[in-house]
């Protein structure tokens, strides 16, 4: 009975204990400008606002994310240049600070995070959060997955960012039901909101007055941009495609570009820290991706309302999206499917109207209100259980 009240917090929210007495220490690689660390800083700061006490660790320091962290949150760089290596100052910094719960998220940290807890005298909960299909991927094999099996079976909980995520860690490391939940991602909707009306006053950020399709996130295969390219070429409205952020595939995206005779028509600026002001003035939002656990920048799109086209891939596209109401669900890896998609919501004005307000009233499961409320009763139903299974 303990173990299925722990883990589904959001059955349990008479389970009433003191916020102010709750110290949780997030661990993450690094401070890049992910949506892993986007997620993690909100989370912080916000449990901060409530009255909890986060620290950050992280395995090196630098990067964009930094600059989102409130002040006041006290943060720790173990300034190893591999996650892997972060085991002893990690255990160091646990031995230190007494936290009552370790978080952590992403693959290799969670093997650190479970490594570093071994053996500690003082009751701690070990949360593992899972942001992606393991199988879409491609590249987890052998030892690693061992570990990762091992990690996941030792958490006390562990988080999938989508029901799809879930069910797979279900089967494929033979984890206990009652232990993995399903809790999405944490976005400001209001402060999105605000940004928008802030935004849509100003000059758009882009050079050219015909509509505007626009994509958000690291420049890698994931993301499936190539796919997006491909889609646009096909496209007959004049329209331009931004697509906003920096990796390693750039240069193959312009060549690509350019041999499907669009380079003329896309837009790249790089990483841009705050993409609201080109949301507000975008007509369309598209992600492309191969695999996604979630899907963070969607709901960012639908709180800056624009209409939202998404790959139906593994995962989490299909929990913010339902196709026909709030949005656009195409078959992934399908240029033909997604060009058609952008061609009507670029042609059918009342449809695309439509579907902003609808994913406006949708989103809200996913405000950081909310998601932090889970979060926080998944850790305070976590220690009562723990407490009580200690007494008996």
């Amino acid at each position: 009975m303990f173990s299925q009240l722990a883990y589904h917090p959001y059955r349990v929210a008479f389970l009433l204990l003191d916020a102010a007495k709750m110290y949780v220490l997030f661990f993450l690689s690094d401070l890049d400008g992910g949506g892993a660390q986007r997620t993690i800083v909100n989370l912080a700061n916000k449990m901060s606002e409530l009255g909890m006490h986060p620290t950050l660790v992280v395995a090196r320091g630098g990067g964009p994310a930094q600059n989102w962290l409130n002040e006041h949150i006290p943060l720790v760089e173990l300034g190893v240049n591999r996650t892997r290596y972060a085991v002893m100052g990690l255990r160091k910094e646990l031995l230190r600070s007494q936290p009552d719960v370790l978080f952590a998220t992403m693959v290799d940290a969670n093997i650190v995070a479970t490594l570093a807890s071994i053996g500690l005298r003082r009751q701690m909960q070990l949360i593992l959060r899972e942001t992606n299909s393991h199988r879409a991927r491609g590249d987890i094999q052998g030892v690693r997955r061992t570990l990762i099996g091992w990690a996941y079976r030792r958490a006390d909980a562990v988080v999938a960012l989508s029901s799809g995520v879930r069910k797979e860690l279900l089967s494929d490391y033979q984890l206990d039901d009652g232990k993995v939940v399903t809790i999405g991602n944490p976005v400001d909707v209001e402060k999105l909101a605000a940004a928008r009306q802030a935004a849509i006053r100003n000059t758009r950020p882009f050079p050219t007055g015909e509509p505007v399709v626009i994509a958000v996130g690291r420049l890698t295969h994931q993301k499936g941009f190539d796919i997006l390219i491909k889609a646009f070429a096909q496209i007959k409205h004049s329209a331009k495609l931004v697509i906003l952020g920096e990796g390693p595939d750039r240069g193959r995206l312009i060549d690509l570009a350019e041999e499907e005779k669009i380079v003329d028509r896309l837009i790249m600026p790089g990483f841009v820290p705050d993409p609201a002001a080109w949301l507000a003035h975008a007509d369309v939002f598209v992600l492309s991706s191969r695999w996604e656990g979630f899907g963070h920048v969607i709901v960012e799109a639908m709180a800056a309302q624009v209409p939202v086209i998404a790959t139906d891939c593994p995962y989490g596209p299909a929990d913010i999206i339902t196709n026909g109401h709030n949005g656009l669900l195409v078959k992934e890896g399908d240029p033909s499917a997604m060009a058609a998609a952008i061609e009507e919501l670029l042609e059918n004005k009342e449809k695309a109207a439509d579907f902003k307000w609808a994913a406006i009233v949708d989103i809200k499961k996913f405000d950081v209100k909310e998601i932090v409320n889970q979060y926080s009763n998944l850790f305070h139903c976590n220690q009562l259980c723990n407490v009580q299974i200690t007494q008996i």
